[in-house]
């Protein structure tokens, strides 16, 4: 199949993995829509620690610009009820968006139609941009704003020469998009600090006028997003949110908690991954240094200064390696198409891997549970990532998880009486804390429970059932599409095994 058919495909498969049901990390939805649910909707669900007063790590300007506006039409015109259609619509507008927004920037980052062609090919046809771009991630977001500051950089730096071009309105803006995307995610500054430099130089140092007009736009945007979530949080303090966020993140006490990686993560593991075969483009010694490719240089060093490293972090990365690719080093590789060409089948599976199975089952799973609209009862999950309960659109929902007292995992805060509208993440607890939870809740309630579990986790239900004769289990639904790609055991293929069941409990026999 020809190389300008698959462009076109691309943009199909975007469309089609925006409307798959996976499930990439938990901060998809608890970094956004959860909490935009809460504000917005009213309803009852899980307020992640960023957002708590005392924390104040995220702001909630980029939210409200982002998601506000569909949000409001849902409440006030569409009156959708279903969580599901929301969570498909913020994915649709989010592809929507960026593919838009990604073609309007290579027109000023790219000089020529082929540059262009190209670039556009290789985003197009990306698992990147159909699967994470899609999803409601704040580096989602952090992309588009970084394609946004690059072009203007980019009009600055072509009109440098002229006295004349003083672009206010351009510098206004600018300040404007710097201040958003800083309060999006603190780890923007990483990805402009080296384009800065050239455009300082070629166009502030020649039009100060203009740099102030930049700085007077970028503080006056700071001081209204840090007043507005002064308000939002009802604080009687002063919320400089990107602050808070960078000083919890120098923190390696507070890092160990989302995970340590080695400092060559981001180069070693996730680079290939997000970048597949085109990686080898990139070996040249004839790299040409532009805009794009001076925010990889400055973002992978910054970002691997942290121990924290996860692919979602190099999202906005992504598109800027699709423009760096330099057409002249394509004939110094053997087989370009058949580069061309492994580079769709790896995304293709990577797609179909990550944008259509990946935890699947844990957003059916709550779109079978939430069809009679009804009143919930005790929903039980383990080892699933935790269930993004917006999904519920419940207004009296009680969400209870696992804590942590001398590093061991207990129950402390679940209050196993209430029997209705009560989800329960027991997260990857261990098999002795997930028996004791389900047999507190059952010796409980006399309507049973519901509990959700991937199929990997067959043998310690088996377990369960061998041990406690007279708990009746029944499923209620399953499915084999889902991957748990979390809790995989080499030594026990078992673990290996997709799908997810929900089981219906009945109490004890008396």
């Amino acid at each position: 199949m020809r190389l300008k058919t698959w462009h076109v495909l691309g943009y199909l498969f975007g469309l089609i993995f925006a409307l798959e049901p996976s499930y990439i990390h938990p901060d998809e939805h608890f970094q956004s829509l959860e909490i935009m649910m809460i504000k917005v909707m009213g309803i009852k669900g899980t307020i992640p620690w960023e957002f708590e007063l005392e924390n104040a790590a995220r702001s909630f300007i980029p939210l409200y610009v982002t998601y506000g506006p569909l949000l409001y039409l849902n409440k006030y015109i569409f009156h959708l009820s279903s969580g599901i259609a929301l969570m498909y619509m913020v994915r649709l507008q989010n592809y929507i968006v960026f593919t838009y927004l990604s073609k309007l920037a290579l027109q000023f980052l790219l000089d020529t139609k082929l540059d262009r062609k190209k670039a556009s090919f290789y985003i197009s046809t990306s698992y990147i941009v159909w699967v994470y771009q899609t999803h409601s991630f704040s580096n989602s977001l952090e992309s588009v704003i970084l394609l946004l500051v690059l072009s203007l950089f980019r009009i600055l730096i072509k009109d440098a020469s002229g006295r004349s071009f003083n672009h206010y309105k351009a510098c206004v803006v600018l300040g404007m998009l710097v201040a958003l995307g800083i309060f999006n995610r603190i780890t923007f500054i990483a990805f402009i600090l080296l384009p800065c430099i050239p455009t300082f130089r070629l166009f502030y140092s020649k039009h100060f006028k203009s740099l102030f007009v930049s700085g007077l736009s970028f503080a006056s945007s700071c001081f209204l997003f840090v007043y507005l979530d002064k308000t939002i949080y009802g604080s009687d303090d002063w919320c400089v949110t990107p602050l808070n966020n960078l000083l919890y993140n120098l923190q390696d006490a507070n890092l160990t908690q989302h995970g340590l990686h080695p400092r060559y993560t981001h180069l070693l593991v996730n680079l290939p991954q997000m970048l597949g075969p085109i990686v080898v483009f990139f070996f040249s010694k004839k790299q040409k240094i532009n805009l794009a490719l001076l925010s990889c240089i400055s973002g992978l060093l910054l970002l691997s200064l942290f121990r924290h490293q996860e692919l979602r972090f190099l999202i906005p990365l992504f598109p800027l390696f699709c423009i760096s690719i330099d057409l002249a080093n394509l004939t110094t590789f053997p087989y370009p198409k058949l580069i061309a060409k492994t580079w769709v089948a790896f995304n293709i599976v990577f797609g179909i891997v990550m944008g259509s199975f990946h935890q699947r089952g844990v957003i059916t799973a709550i779109q079978k549970l939430t069809e009679d609209q009804g009143k919930v009862g005790v929903h039980l999950w383990w080892k699933t990532y935790s269930p993004p309960t917006w999904l519920y659109m419940n207004n009296n929902l009680t969400v209870s998880t696992t804590n942590f007292v001398d590093s061991v995992e207990r129950l402390d805060n679940v209050d196993y009486e209430i029997s209705v509208d009560h989800v329960v993440d027991l997260k990857g607890c261990d098999y002795e804390l997930f028996e004791l939870g389900l047999m507190r809740f059952l010796n409980s309630t006399s309507d049973g429970i519901r509990l959700i579990i991937p199929k990997s986790t067959d043998k310690e239900v088996q377990s369960f059932k061998t041990k406690h004769e007279d708990v009746h289990f029944h499923i209620l639904w399953e499915t084999p599409f889902s991957l748990d790609l979390d809790h995989i055991d080499f030594t026990d293929l078992s673990t290996l095994r997709p799908g997810m069941t929900i089981y219906q409990i009945d109490p004890l026999r008396r």
